[in-house]
């Protein structure tokens, strides 16, 4: 559990907000900020980012960060990241907010879970706004929130539209299957390519293959043969029996066309995608 609340707060990134020092939930902004980081630097609190270094603390204290010579010390977590968000770091508070819903170098308690979290949510922060939103859905976050769809909507929107792959994607299953919300096919395809096209994550094509069904049988949106064929060919040897069934309803013309669309994603996204059987019209 403790590995989990370490892995959930590592889903964060830069942002141009002044409270919120790493927005992206990814994690990878905060990642490359770790690697750039030095023992001394990071535990050098006179410097004017000492606030940025007390949310850094303060994670690393949660089970410790061997590379930094740092124990675990649950107190020096709970303190470091209360003051840094006594300071206006919202990520702290978000982190707290893990910390007192599961019982992680602390006692365990909701309440004061429930406020951090809507806080921060308020605040703008992406991973309390999909906190919140699965919470309302009942997907998960148990008893932080009541049971209400429509403010589970809502939350998941605003993190779906800030960039969150994992709450558009909860979203679109639920327009998809008539899960909780009335079923939707066009709702459920717009959530879905918010997910996938996220500026989080460019390179991104684990969504491809039902970009490319959607397409190909024309499920929240209209047919299109070329981008069915442009996405099943961007999956790689996943793609190929999608391509050679698509490909029998396409003129040669199309197929180029489509072939052409994938090189240049590649090309633009600096991605190869290899193998692959590549279907020609006859």
């Amino acid at each position: 559990m403790k590995y989990l609340i370490f892995s959930i707060v590592l889903c964060l990134s830069s942002s141009v907000q002044a409270d919120i020092l790493f927005q992206d939930p990814t994690g990878k902004a905060f990642g490359a900020a770790i690697d750039k980081l030095s023992e001394e630097e990071v535990k050098d609190l006179s410097t004017t980012d000492a606030n940025r270094k007390k949310l850094f603390l303060g994670i690393f204290y949660i089970k410790g960060a061997p590379e930094f010579h740092i124990e675990k010390d649950c107190e020096k977590a709970v303190d470091f990241l209360q003051d840094a968000w006594e300071k206006d770091i919202t990520d702290a508070g978000y982190t707290l907010a893990t910390m007192y819903y599961n019982g992680v170098c602390t006692e365990k308690n909701i309440n004061k879970a429930r406020e951090l979290a809507t806080q921060t949510a308020q605040e703008g922060f992406i991973l309390a706004q999909r906190m919140l939103g699965l919470a309302y859905v009942d997907e998960k976050w148990a008893k932080l929130y009541p049971y209400d769809v429509e403010k589970g909507i809502y939350w998941l929107s605003k993190a779906g539209n800030a960039g969150d792959r994992e709450s558009a994607g909860q979203l679109s299953y639920m327009y998809d299957k008539g899960e909780k919300v009335p079923q939707d096919q066009k709702k459920s395809f717009s959530w879905l390519k918010k997910g996938v096209f996220n500026k989080y994550e460019k390179r991104n094509r684990s969504g491809f293959s039902i970009l490319a069904e959607s397409y190909e049988k024309g499920i929240g949106t209209e047919v299109d043969l070329i981008k069915a064929y442009k996405f099943y060919d961007l999956t790689g040897t996943a793609g190929a029996e999608g391509k050679q069934r698509v490909a029998k309803k396409m003129t040669q013309e199309q197929i180029d066309e489509a072939l052409r669309q994938s090189q240049e994603w590649q090309k633009e996204h600096n991605v190869q995608v290899g193998g692959g059987f590549i279907r020609r019209a006859d």
